[in-house]
């Protein structure tokens, strides 16, 4: 039975004479029929347009330089050069939820305090004394190898009072929010009064607690020889420390977390899917999610880890498996 209405489109809708006819009125509508849809929306297995890459430390470190004769750190912001996946269409995020930057500030610079949703993190690379961050009031001092908190909307900023630049990398789940959607940002005029001074703090893990638990610690189920860092104030992203020994491949693993890798020290290469990528002191690579990983360190190597596990695990949509 045809249907009749007052509104001349729903009755052209309602009395569409083929499968043709009904998809010209409905895409007016902004309704599209499943049964046409251009690609699937469901897979068998994860896949991502995201793909392994690795940056170099000795350019970043380069460009930083060139930055710190061409731009201030009150142009800039922060002066930090960000590490863009090379897809089409992408302009920021390392991976789907995860970004990392390498970032600078020369002797006697202030990057003035600010706060916003995404939860942010660094691993010190190269600093000399008196280069330091602010966190909520708090001056934390850096050190080399230093992993540094910076929950979401805690106030931060950071300072360099050393005779020399100071080198980081920084991570941050700016892609995960932008995503979701929930972001603000807040801006401090200048650096934050410091109200205490220590390093003491649940935000600081330093080198030697760090290598101190990897004395004590027992390899995992997949032989991996790693600590995951205490910190609940970060709930989007797990960090790992991990010893690899040299000419010591380690189990090839397939995750459906997303994770980026930075060399604390030591050499090596690791296979990332079906590509394999050399990496050395301070570069940084990623594997994107169901992407195999393994590592094969050509000498003793340290490996810094930042994975969106968490979300994956809270959601229930993480999978491991170990591949042949």
């Amino acid at each position: 039975m045809r249907a009749d209405s007052q509104d001349p489109h729903l009755s052209a809708l309602a009395n569409a004479v083929d499968l043709d006819d009904l998809r010209r009125q409905l895409d007016p509508l902004d309704f599209m029929a499943g049964w046409n849809k251009q690609e699937p929306s469901l897979w068998r297995e994860p896949r991502t347009d995201f793909k392994p890459v690795a940056w170099r430390w000795e350019a970043a470190k380069a460009g930083l330089d060139a930055a710190g004769r061409l731009i201030d750190a009150e142009q800039a912001e922060r002066r930090n050069l960000f590490m863009v996946n090379p897809i089409a269409g992408n302009h920021y995020a390392t991976l789907r939820t995860l970004v990392a930057a390498y970032q600078m500030l020369l002797p006697g610079e202030k990057a003035r305090t600010h706060r916003h949703s995404p939860n942010a993190l660094r691993l010190v690379l190269d600093v000399a004394d008196d280069c330091y961050t602010v966190v909520d009031g708090v001056r934390i001092d850096m050190q080399p190898g230093d992993v540094l908190l910076t929950p979401g909307m805690s106030w931060h900023g950071h300072g360099n009072e050393g005779s020399a630049p100071g080198y980081w990398i920084d991570f941050l789940d700016v892609p995960l929010v932008q995503l979701l959607e929930p972001m603000f940002l807040d801006l401090w005029e200048g650096l934050q009064p410091v109200a205490d001074n220590t390093r003491e703090s649940p935000y600081v893990f330093s080198m030697a607690s760090m290598q101190a638990q990897l004395a004590q610690a027992s390899a995992d189920e997949h032989g991996r020889m790693r600590i995951r860092l205490d910190a609940p104030s970060i709930p989007t992203t797990a960090l790992f420390m991990q010893t690899l020994t040299g000419g010591e491949a380690t189990t090839r693993l397939r995750s459906t977390e997303n994770q980026i890798f930075a060399v604390v020290s030591g050499a090596g290469d690791s296979q990332i899917g079906e590509q394999s990528l050399s990496w050395s002191r301070g570069d940084v690579f990623v594997a994107p999610g169901w992407h195999a990983v393994q590592h094969r360190p050509t000498k003793d190597a340290l490996l810094f880890c930042v994975s969106d596990l968490p979300v994956h695990e809270k959601l229930g949509f993480h999978r491991s498996r170990v591949e042949g």
